[in-house]
């Protein structure tokens, strides 16, 4: 009789045992009749990641030689291709014997050229623009031959254009 309650002790605790086990590694779902009650919508998909970098959609370069100047002018359309309006850093290697002359960002066919700031003041206006969703781009000294823009917005399923 002790050999049988131990066993029944040692079957129910090992039943419990997996059963916790079990409940823990797995959701529960609780259906309604959408009969009784109005169904709620269909749960929206999930948010698609961004991506590392965006696609770039064209580069155009014009290059002038006058003498031991050689003047480039870059225009790169990059493309968003997420359902967010995106705020992005632009990135672009420089040699060292080389200067930007003009940044511009292209918003609706029309050029918007940027004016030299100090470093402060720059950031304090474009912080400003985009709170109030304007089309504002930040050109910075980022380290050796290197400058970053910042880009903001760049709106869904479009392009943005920089020269």
């Amino acid at each position: 009789m002790k050999i049988r309650s131990f066993v029944a002790v040692l079957i129910a605790a090992f039943v419990g045992l997996f059963s916790v086990a079990a409940a823990s590694a797995q959701g529960v779902i609780i259906p309604i009749v959408c009969d009784i009650r109005p169904c709620r919508p269909i749960p929206r998909p999930m948010p698609q990641p961004l991506p590392n970098a965006l696609p770039v959609k064209s580069i155009e370069l014009d290059t002038k030689i006058n003498g031991q100047v050689a003047t480039t002018h870059v225009v790169q359309i990059f493309r968003n291709d997420t359902q967010y309006t995106l705020e992005g850093t632009y990135f672009f290697p420089i040699p060292e014997t080389a200067s930007v002359i003009e940044f511009a960002i292209w918003e609706n066919g029309k050029k918007l050229v940027g004016e030299v700031r100090s470093r402060e003041e720059a950031r304090r206006i474009y912080d400003e623009i985009v709170r109030r969703q304007r089309d504002p781009g930040l050109l910075e000294y980022a380290g050796k031959n290197l400058f970053q823009a910042s880009i903001f917005p760049i709106p869904p399923y479009s392009d943005k254009s920089l020269s």
